[in-house]
């Protein structure tokens, strides 16, 4: 009997830690994409917004790629925390091992959707229409309220370079002024972070220049501190 040959796929697992430190999640998250990734969670055991707003994006990105990613070691903290997101259950750009149960009768305090949301419409605004269509690209969208804050995490993946950066960065000052609060928008040259501590004065905007691993994309973290 011929000898048969196994075909043995690597995976590559992805171990998140939980903080919260924006700079370190993008280092992580949006690494080069590897062979049959796996990402588990079972170091973070708080919800976090942030890292599924930053594992949201890189699905999309890896869906770009025609690559899927695998989630799994939800712990109860951070399965409870999906569980009250409304629309959770019907994002498919990563696959998720374990059940994640369903709040009803309830009010979800977050919601998520693959929808562009409009915040971005300005690095988008450069595209014809007609080429936008043709495209589809992907998105990702959570919004809603979470620790006294308003939370608004929103992506896209890009058919070609954005154009209208200082316009995007232009409505998020102008979002912040009077509150108290920071945003991190993320291109895959380019890093922006603001932190406003103070309702009076203008946060600071740090720029960071990064590595393109990636093909264009933009994604933003909005926290507006509810006073």
């Amino acid at each position: 009997m011929a000898g048969i040959q196994k075909q043995i796929q690597k995976s590559s697992v992805f171990s998140p830690s939980g903080h919260g430190d924006l700079y370190a999640l993008d280092n992580l998250y949006l690494s080069p994409l590897r062979e049959n990734e796996i990402w588990d969670f079972s170091n973070v055991s708080r919800f976090s917004p942030e890292n599924l707003g930053f594992l949201c994006m890189r699905s999309v990105l890896a869906d770009q790629s025609e690559s899927k990613i695998s989630v799994q070691g939800f712990g109860h903290g951070f399965v409870r925390g999906l569980s009250k997101i409304e629309g959770f259950e019907d994002w498919d750009l990563f696959q998720t091992k374990g059940f994640i149960p369903k709040v009803i009768g309830k009010e979800s305090p977050m919601k998520l959707s693959s929808n562009i949301h409009e915040i971005l419409n300005p690095a988008l605004a450069s595209y014809e229409k007609e080429l936008f269509e043709e495209w589809n690209p992907k998105g990702i969208s959570i919004e809603g309220k979470f620790e006294n804050k308003e939370i608004l995490i929103a992506g896209a993946a890009l058919p070609e370079d954005e154009k209208n950066l200082p316009k995007l960065l232009k409505d998020l000052i102008q979002v912040l002024s009077g509150t108290s609060g920071k945003f991190y928008l993320r291109t895959d040259k380019h890093s922006y972070l603001c932190l406003k501590k103070e309702k009076e004065s203008l946060g600071p905007v740090f720029f960071q220049e990064k590595e393109k691993v990636w093909n264009s994309f933009v994604f933003l973290i909005l926290e507006v501190e509810n006073s």
